[in-house]
């Protein structure tokens, strides 16, 4: 029985979750900040710390002046997670994204945070709050 905001659905077992969830914030002066979260399964014999790794060196190598700020594990919600936060130019503009990479099962969560220009202190504290609410069930 797969789950979801407005209710339940039953879909066969081969099926694969591939929702994303994408929230924009309405207040003033924050056009262009997203929180979105996306599910990746791991490749077959790929162990959580070789998908982030893995991860990590394809995003140096896809976005335009990539420049790494923070690399560090973490745990969410009781789960092995990773935290990269890196800065890149889209059209000249500075972008900054803090991604967390979340261990559930055969699958990763991906929590990524995009604000225009550069993060404060104060904001990624808000960012961090956010993500350490999120209460996982057990993986089906």
């Amino acid at each position: 029985m797969y789950q979801m905001q407005e209710g339940t659905l039953a879909l066969p077992v081969e099926w694969q979750d591939k929702t994303m969830n994408v929230f924009v914030s309405a207040a003033a002066g924050t056009e262009g900040v997203s929180f979105v979260i996306t599910r990746e399964r791991l490749p077959w014999g790929m162990k959580f710390a070789e998908y982030v790794a893995s991860e990590i060196r394809k995003v140096a190598k896809q976005v335009p002046d990539y420049s790494e700020v923070a690399n560090e594990d973490a745990t969410v919600s009781g789960r092995a997670a990773h935290v990269h936060e890196f800065t890149w130019t889209n059209n000249q503009a500075l972008i900054h994204q803090r991604l967390t990479m979340v261990e559930y099962g055969p699958v990763v969560l991906m929590l990524t945070f995009t604000a225009p220009g550069t993060l404060s202190d104060t904001q990624r504290e808000q960012i961090r709050a956010v993500i350490q609410s999120l209460q996982l069930r057990d993986p089906i």
